[in-house]
């Protein structure tokens, strides 16, 4: 009888413990509020007073942080800027290095991108709407984008007029993607910011049309870390692939007085409605915290899946077209016309349909301000400006989908450039581009993986409790064994 209970004792405490674990596991995996804490550098190529330099700044989000929701940066009035370029003068470059989850899979998988940017129209009367920005329809060699002032920023930036803007494209799997650097004069108010004119200008970066109604496409979600490094050329150079224009032409220059000069930015988060650490945006059970556990792959958490052993609908549980990870309402129908009414009034990316406070955002918005001080030294020599040597075009971007079958893909091919993408994107970069390395895609969260992809403390803490009471166990079986034996 002994020996039974060495069996069974040992085995009772581990249905016992494992029970407790399992009840524990949604206490032991919320996550705590997450954090926005975006960092920012300038420099310039040159230090010299007075000199020709490029302009590089440089932002970043770390991973797990809160990605931005918008971002709008100041550079000192000391700085001069050459808002009389030729049209289509190639006056900057935009790299970035971002994580993006593709296909209704968690993100894992990185994209380095590059931007041309050209000097832009300001006449309004004369418009182009978003899906022809990226184009050339009169065919002589610069974008309409660029000949033609984007309709929808107005709807951005309403009752202010820019001083200067920058344009160009690039390409994510064969769709185009445009950006928008508008430049504003100092102690203009944009996105909500009263702005203080001593910061300088004003610069925003608008990825997309962020004005649009979502549209169903491959990318579902757009996660951190993000890096973006934006220059602004001292001496415009010349890319013949792109525009006739050629390079040569002075841009920008360093203040003519020695000492230090402060950048600025300043970016607001995406809300986080429960607090769980993992923004609305992402998280397809806004209002309950996550477990980390998605058993069907459908890209719902199990804390709000009504049934997490079943992919409904392969991916798209309500039926809307738009894949789970990619809805901002995952369980209900987004509006009467579904497939292209994702409307969110208060802007804290829970839609209407499913917001259960439609005209106030849910979560707390974060306020960062960022500073980064430019030393200029003494007088040198003036520059001469020179026609720079041809640049090649970048080489298009490309995202090759994961070698997995998606739990689901769009129902419908995609009409827009996606704008799953944030409101603004960042004004900061440095002239070379950082290497990325993409990291193998997983399929969206199953068994113990989390719907971010990540492995839960509790499942840890579970299968070393079970291990070390299983061992334990067969101990006490072959303790018992040996002293029965003959």
């Amino acid at each position: 009888m002994k020996a039974k209970r060495g069996v069974i004792c040992p085995l009772a405490a581990l249905a016992v413990l494992l029970a407790v674990v399992g009840f524990m596991a949604q206490w032991d995996t919320a996550k705590a509020a997450g954090s926005y804490n975006p960092t920012m550098s300038c420099s310039v190529s040159n230090p010299t007073a007075g000199a020709n330099a490029d302009v590089v700044r440089v932002f970043n989000v770390a991973a797990g942080d809160y990605n931005y929701k918008k971002t709008a940066d100041f550079l000192p009035a000391e700085f001069g800027m050459n808002e009389d370029l030729p049209l289509g003068a190639w006056a900057g470059t935009l790299v970035s290095d971002s994580t993006l989850g593709l296909l209704n899979n968690a993100c894992t998988t990185g994209l380095h991108v590059v931007f041309n940017l050209f000097n832009a129209t300001l006449d309004t009367s004369n418009t182009v709407a978003f899906t022809d920005s990226y184009a050339d329809l009169d065919g002589n060699g610069i974008l309409d984008g660029v000949e033609k002032y984007p309709d929808f920023l107005d709807l951005i930036f309403p009752g202010v007029t820019p001083t200067m803007r920058l344009f160009g494209i690039t390409s994510v799997s064969g769709t185009p993607v445009t950006m928008n650097l508008v430049i504003f004069e100092a102690g203009t108010s944009v996105l909500g910011l009263a702005s203080d004119a001593s910061l300088g200008r004003v610069l925003v970066n608008v990825l997309n049309n962020p004005a649009a109604m979502l549209a169903p496409n491959a990318i579902t979600d757009f996660c951190t870390p993000l890096m973006a490094e934006t220059t602004l050329f001292g001496i415009t150079k010349t890319d013949a692939t792109v525009t006739p224009v050629e390079g040569g032409t002075l841009f920008m220059s360093n203040p003519t007085t020695a000492g230090d000069y402060t950048c600025t930015s300043w970016g607001v988060n995406r809300l986080d409605a429960d607090a769980d650490g993992l923004e609305s945006y992402q998280d397809t059970c806004p209002f309950d915290v996550n477990l980390g556990v998605d058993n069907d792959r459908d890209g719902i958490d199990a804390a709000c899946d009504p049934d997490d052993n079943l992919n409904e609908n392969s991916g798209d549980y309500d039926n809307d077209v738009f894949a789970n990870r990619g809805d901002l309402c995952p369980q209900v129908a987004n509006g009467p016309n579904q497939a292209d009414n994702q409307t969110d009034t208060d802007g804290d990316d829970i839609g209407d349909a499913c917001d259960t406070n439609p005209t106030t955002p849910d979560g707390e918005a974060i306020e960062k301000w960022n500073t980064s001080t430019i030393t200029i030294t003494g007088a040198g020599a003036a520059e001469t400006p020179t026609v720079a040597p041809p640049v090649e075009t970048p080489v298009e971007t490309v995202i090759a989908p994961p070698p997995v079958t998606p739990t689901t893909a769009p129902t419908t091919a995609p009409t827009t450039a996606p704008t799953t993408a944030p409101t603004t994107a960042p004004t900061t970069a440095p002239t070379t581009p950082k290497a990325t390395t993409t990291p193998a895609p997983v399929v969206g969260g199953a068994g113990l993986l989390g719907s971010d992809g990540s492995f839960p403390v509790w499942a840890i803490y579970f299968i070393g409790v079970a291990a070390a009471l299983m061992l334990g166990s067969m101990g006490m079986v072959a303790t018992v064994v040996w002293r029965r034996r003959p």
